[in-house]
Parts: structure tokens; C-alpha cells; sequence
């Protein structure tokens, strides 16, 4: 039986599924709440804010340790994972969550990141119980579950996510490298580094072209780099060195269970991307909806000499990466 456009567009797809635009506010409040906490200046005026926050149905990174440790608690039978969308910071993984999360068929854990824990029953209690699976299941036809977070270059993370769940699709996203080391700078000197240079303990903390001249130092030489403030302990550069984690994630996944989105491209087409990706899931048709970025950094622009002196340092990374990929980026090129 064939469908007609006029269906589609009724209905959202051809499989009559349609995105609910309830569930679309549930996924941006958390980033309203974020930037009014954040912005908030003063006790009294952070208390309301504070006091919702503690009380979110959803929550994108951190969600009160009080929550995760009642629903430790509760139920023991909850949903697996089938999937983790993941990248480095700065690279797009919370615009593409909005789009995956979208999908009537993907259930929402408490939060979209889940950061390291210390048992599998803290891991189990971010995920739906079984019960929201079964109810899902009857609303939509279908349900799974999955969680959203910056976890590369960290390959801790991938030997443990073997362990747990050997059966889940990956979702990686690339932004090129450059444009990323940047944009990760501009965002923890906006939440951390400003704040902290104003104490003298941190009035010798160096500048982004000083501080990755002595990171490119030390990765060549083999020694340690300066972390960044935010994202896996590691320094701006190595979050952009992408090959040694994907290699591995291919070994212990299996390259038919990765799928590798390109930044640039979601960023001009986030829709096709979200369809290809729920195409790689076996989640049926829907055309989501499209939405604002709601984590953006904050603005910048990054030197010419600098930024071209960065493209020499990760062209041999990057020809790396387009081997095991089979696949050219185009990152460095001309502009």
C-alpha cells in the first residue's frame, strides 16, 4: 500500500508517529534552567531556581545525587540502554541529543549525560523502569532507551560500556578539530577560568595560544598536557585527536555498530542526519522537528596565524582518522 505525501504530512511520517511537542519542552528546560541558574546573581534570588531544579523530570548533566540514590531505591527492573550518542566536548553532542531524543519511540532517562558511577545499580537508576517501557510500548508501538554524553578520548569508557552492554549502538559525532579545541577554551573560560583568574592563585593561568603551544609540546615529546576545565581529563588538543579512541571502539563494538555522524553536516541538516540515525537505531520513519541549538558557546573568533598553526598540528591526526574512516573531512581546508 502505498502513502501519499498529504498522509505524511498528516501524520508526521509513514508510520503515523509524530513528535509531540510536549516532549520537546521537556527537553530544552533543562538548558533554561541551566543559563537562569547560572546568570541568577545572589542567594535569595538562586533559591526558587535552585528548589525547581531539584524536582526536574529531566535534566541534561548532574542531576541531584538525592534523585539517583531514591530511585536506587525504587524498582530494580529498568530498561538497558540501546544505544549512547558520544564525542568530545564542544563537538554538538547536546544539539544532536534534542534531535535523537525526539523520537517518540525513545523513552528519556533522568538525564541525558551519565557520568562514571560507582556501582551498576547508580548506572541502572538514570534508565525508565521497565513499567514506562511497557507503557510506552502501547502509547507508540515501540520503546527504547539511551543516554547522550561527551565521553572521547576517555577509552575507560569504552571498555566499561562493553562490559555492561556489548549489544549497544553507538552514535559518534566529529567536529573538526580546530573549531572544537576553540570552542572548548571559549566555554570553560566563560564557566570556569574567568571566575578563577580574578584570585592571584590564578593570575599566571596562560592564554589559549600560550597554553596550547605548551599542550602540542607535550603531546609530541610523550609527556603529560594541561587538563581542561570540563570534558574527560585530558587537554583541548587531545579531545581532538580522534583516531586512538575509534579504533578502539571499533575493536571492542564492532565498526557495523558505530555510526559516525559528521558536525559539519548536522549542523547545515540536522534533520536528514536525526533520520539516518533513527534509520542505524530500527526506530520507524518520523520527520522531527526542527529546533534551536540550546547549548551554544560563547562567541569568539580564533586568530588566523593561530588557527592555521593548529590545522598543521592535527593534519597528521586527521589523515589518521580519514584511513580508519575511509572517509575525507575536508578539515584544515582552505577557507
Amino acid at each position: 500500500m502505498s502513502v501519499s505525501a498529504a498522509d505524511i504530512s498528516m501524520n508526521g511520517s509513514s508510520s503515523g508517529l509524530a513528535v509531540d511537542q510536549k516532549r520537546l519542552e521537556t527537553l530544552h528546560r533543562p538548558y533554561q534552567d541551566f543559563r537562569r541558574r547560572t546568570e541568577a546573581g545572589g542567594a535569595w534570588r538562586n533559591l526558587p531556581l535552585e528548589v525547581a531544579h531539584h524536582f526536574r523530570r529531566y535534566y541534561f548533566f548532574n542531576p541531584p545525587k538525592w534523585r539517583v540514590w531514591a530511585r536506587t531505591l525504587g524498582s530494580g527492573d529498568r530498561m538497558a540502554p540501546s544505544f549512547a550518542s558520544i564525542g568530545a566536548v564542544r563537538s554538538g553532542t547536546s544539539f544532536l541529543s534534542s534531535y535523537i531524543f525526539q523520537h517518540p519511540h525513545v523513552v528519556l532517562p533522568l538525564s541525558k549525560e551519565i557520568s562514571f558511577t560507582e556501582t551498576m545499580r547508580e548506572l541502572m537508576a538514570h534508565f525508565p523502569t521497565l513499567a514506562a517501557q511497557r507503557a510506552a510500548e502501547q502509547r507508540n508501538g515501540g520503546a527504547i532507551t539511551g543516554y547522550c554524553t561527551p565521553v572521547m578520548p576517555n577509552p575507560l569508557w569504552i571498555f566499561l560500556a562493553q562490559s555492561m552492554f556489548p549489544d549497544m549502538r553507538l552514535i559518534c559525532v566529529l567536529r573538526d578539530p580546530v573549531a572544537r579545541a576553540f570552542s572548548h577554551w571559549r566555554w570553560d573560560q566563560k564557566r570556569f577560568i574567568s571566575r578563577k583568574t580574578q584570585d592571584p592563585h590564578w593570575k599566571g593561568f596562560p592564554d589559549f595560544e600560550t597554553l596550547i603551544e605548551a599542550e602540542k609540546a607535550t603531546i609530541r615529546g610523550g609527556g603529560m598536557e594541561p587538563h581542561a576545565f570540563s570534558g574527560a581529563r585530558a587537554g583541548y588538543l587531545r579531545h581532538s585527536i580522534y583516531a586512538p579512541f575509534l579504533r578502539l571502539l571499533f575493536e571492542k563494538f564492532g565498526r557495523d555498530r558505530v555510526f559516525i555522524v559528521d558536525a559539519a553536516e548536522f549542523f547545515r541538516d540536522p534533520q536528514s542526519t536525526a533520520k539516518e540515525i533513527y534509520a542505524f537505531l530500527g526506530l520507524p520513519e518520523v520527520e522531527p522537528l526542527v529546533i534551536e541549538e540550546q547549548n551554544p558557546g560563547p562567541p569568539g573568533k580564533l586568530d588566523d596565524g593561530v588557527r592555521e598553526n593548529l590545522a598543521a598540528f592535527f593534519q597528521p591526526y586527521n589523515e589518521d582518522l580519514y584511513a580508519l574512516l575511509d572517509r575525507d573531512f575536508g578539515w584544515g581546508a582552505a577557507r
